[in-house]
């Protein structure tokens, strides 16, 4: 019985081939009888026949690259649809003035209000219009884009666009772009409740604060006799009160800066006037420190700026660099102050021989809260907050800021601002 099973399934596995390759032998013959017909030949002859045998291998050889590009492609695909970012490829018509749609992946179409997108325009599948502006926009421009962006449909999010120039091969030879969109809208969500967290604190400390340095200050003023251990803990709560109000206030600044609706006071600005006013103030501030501080000023120039928000950003970029030269074991200790005016730029030097700060550490300097290795500046008083004011106060003011620095060989702090007049600040309104 177990031998007659092993001969039936033989018989089947022999029947399958069999049919099988009648099948292609089939095939193969209608194949030569086809080429022979376009080619008007006979089949029968062997020249000829070596001749359909090659082109028959040349067939086979092309279905299969074909076959294999179609897998590639196909490959393709499954990864663009698997990225979460949206990615949209389009092209302007000049022919219809309007954008076109050649491809999207599954995280695009999800911004789609049809499904029959391909070939379409955009203003046909897109209900806002934010992100059929700013492409428009690169085209205008003919350059690279990088933006926030609101898209309020299907639900309002926001997303961080990439418009990038890109060269296809087609055959009318359209100007493509490839738009990326990477959905932002947690990290928004999160920075909007950190801003109202912030906020509420700080009005809500900033009384108690308040009480606590009135109190205890009031009682160090008075002429009551207090032992010395109260005096050094009244002392202790006063001057950490005075630190905690401090920061507060930093806080409630940050608050301002960063609302959208902060108007800056802009008006002509005599930069070089104002750096010898901070030079005078911090020259007084560090004849006991045994720090020099030199002054090197070309005569009135002058940016369009807010002059309280300017001193602020020179003040902290000044107050770090005396707290991590007196911070120095060793060595000369010296502050240089430069202002000069190179191709349309006014340009700030701020220069140490403090401590530095370590290589790894420099990107970060300007992140909230962030301090340079504790470890390092643990004597030195600070909440991380100061660049970052820095940094937002710049920025409203269209300023870059470079720093260079070699740890234990000093920082320096560079500033540019760009030229500009009225004109071009509409007025003063940045």
């Amino acid at each position: 019985m177990f031998y007659a099973l092993i001969i039936l399934l033989f018989l089947i596995v022999f029947y399958i081939f069999f049919s099988n390759y009648a099948e292609i032998k089939k095939e193969n013959h209608k194949l030569k009888n086809s080429i022979s017909k376009v080619l008007s030949i006979s089949a029968n002859d062997p020249a000829v026949e070596y001749l359909i045998h090659s082109l028959e291998e040349k067939i086979n050889n092309l279905n299969k690259k074909v076959l294999f590009e179609k897998m590639k492609r196909k490959n393709i695909y499954s990864v663009l649809n698997n990225i979460t970012e949206a990615i949209m490829l389009v092209f302007y018509s000049e022919s219809s003035d309007t954008l076109i749609l050649d491809y999207a992946n599954k995280s695009a179409q999800n911004l789609f209000i049809t499904s029959d997108f391909l070939g379409k325009t955009l203003s046909e599948i897109l209900e806002d219009h934010n992100l059929i502006d700013i492409i428009l926009k690169s085209y205008r421009l003919d350059e690279n884009i990088s933006d926030e962006i609101i898209v309020y449909s299907p639900k309002k999010s926001f997303f961080h666009c990439e418009i990038k120039k890109i060269f296809l091969e087609s055959e009318k030879n359209q100007n493509y772009r490839i738009v990326v969109l990477r959905d932002i809208t947690k990290e928004k969500e999160l920075d909007l409740m950190r801003r109202e967290f912030l906020t509420i604190m700080s009005h809500e400390l900033k009384t108690p604060l308040t009480v606590i340095h009135g109190y205890s200050e009031t009682l160090l003023m008075s002429n009551e006799k207090l032992s010395p251990q109260a005096l050094r803990f009244l002392n202790i709560i006063e001057d950490e009160s005075s630190r905690l109000t401090r920061l507060i206030n930093d806080l409630l600044d940050i608050s301002r800066l960063e609302r959208k609706d902060y108007e800056y006071q802009f008006k002509e600005v005599n930069l070089s006037n104002l750096l010898k006013k901070m030079y005078m103030i911090f020259n007084s501030l560090t004849k006991e420190m045994d720090i020099n501080i030199g002054l090197e000023i070309e005569e009135d120039l002058t940016i369009i700026g807010d002059e309280d928000r300017l001193m602020q950003a020179i003040y902290n970029i000044l107050d770090n660099a005396v707290k991590f030269t007196h911070i120095k074991d060793s060595g000369k200790k010296e502050i240089q102050i430069r202002l000069y005016s190179e191709n349309d730029e006014v340009i700030l030097e701020v220069e140490d021989t403090g401590i530095g700060i370590p290589e790894r550490e420099r990107n970060k300097i300007f992140n909230l809260f962030y301090r340079v290795d504790k470890s390092r500046t643990r004597q030195v008083p600070g909440t991380g907050l100061g660049l970052y004011i820095v940094k937002q106060i710049l920025e409203k003011h269209r300023a870059y800021i470079e720093v260079d620095s070699e740890e234990n060989q000093g920082t320096l702090v560079k500033i540019m601002f760009k030229g500009r007049n009225k004109n071009e600040t509409g007025g003063y309104n940045l």
